[in-house]
């Protein structure tokens, strides 16, 4: 998508480094905080969106059992290309090359879905959570972690990377941060029922939303 073409430019040339340079606690904590919320027992089939370096498929691997299969899709093919070769030898995991808006998989095609700290990247909520709607099955299971401007630090973070004199690219890689109670009504806005959603305070101000909704 032509909108996504600064972003996919920016991740594309970080890609060789991406993972020394952004393999932070508040990116560690936010991947556990995700891993933590699915329930692996109950899916067979589990797509990840915006998987980038495939740091949440390292995460789970050894807990995959021969039923499942698991996706991750992301906007930047070099992101995906260093994930596989990290995980070739994981036959239960694959890939595709796909905006959030546009997945490319028929309706109801996985039991879970997981986002983890990439859904401040895309432009307009509501099209990427019915596009999530659209490829879990009734009943199947989002996991969603990311920052929540409930906190200081990411509000900041937020208001400072727009103001920053590199803006041009921030206003593609950050395109909006939103609140626990906003963001409940974006899910019911989408069709799916909240299970859970909790705030999750990190040090310095910092701090994450995770949710669990089901289809």
């Amino acid at each position: 998508m032509k909108a996504y073409e600064p972003l996919v430019e920016k991740y594309s040339r970080q890609a060789d480094y991406y993972d020394r340079r952004w393999n932070l606690r508040w990116g560690e904590a936010t991947l556990r905080a995700a891993v933590e919320a699915a329930p692996w027992d109950e899916l067979n089939r589990v797509l990840d969106v915006g998987c980038g370096t495939g740091t949440l498929e390292q995460a789970v691997s050894l807990r995959l059992r021969p039923a499942h299969t698991l996706v991750g899709v992301d906007i930047a093919l070099p992101m995906l290309q260093l994930a596989q070769k990290k995980l070739e030898l994981s036959p239960r995991i694959c890939w595709a090359n796909s905006p959030a808006e546009q997945l490319p998989f028929r309706d109801g095609s996985f039991d879970g879905l997981v986002c983890n700290n990439s859904f401040h990247y895309y432009r307009s909520a509501l099209p990427v959570l019915r596009e999530f709607h659209r490829v879990l099955r009734p009943g199947g299971t989002l996991i969603l972690a990311d920052w929540c401007y409930d906190f200081l630090t990411p509000k900041l973070s937020y208001w400072l990377l727009r103001l920053a004199h590199h803006a041009y690219i921030h206003r593609y890689a950050l395109s909006h941060v939103y609140g626990l109670n906003e963001f409940k009504g974006l899910l019911a806005g989408a069709g799916f029922r909240i299970a859970s959603a909790e705030r999750v305070k990190m040090d310095l101000g910092w701090g994450i939303m995770v949710f669990r909704a089901l289809a």
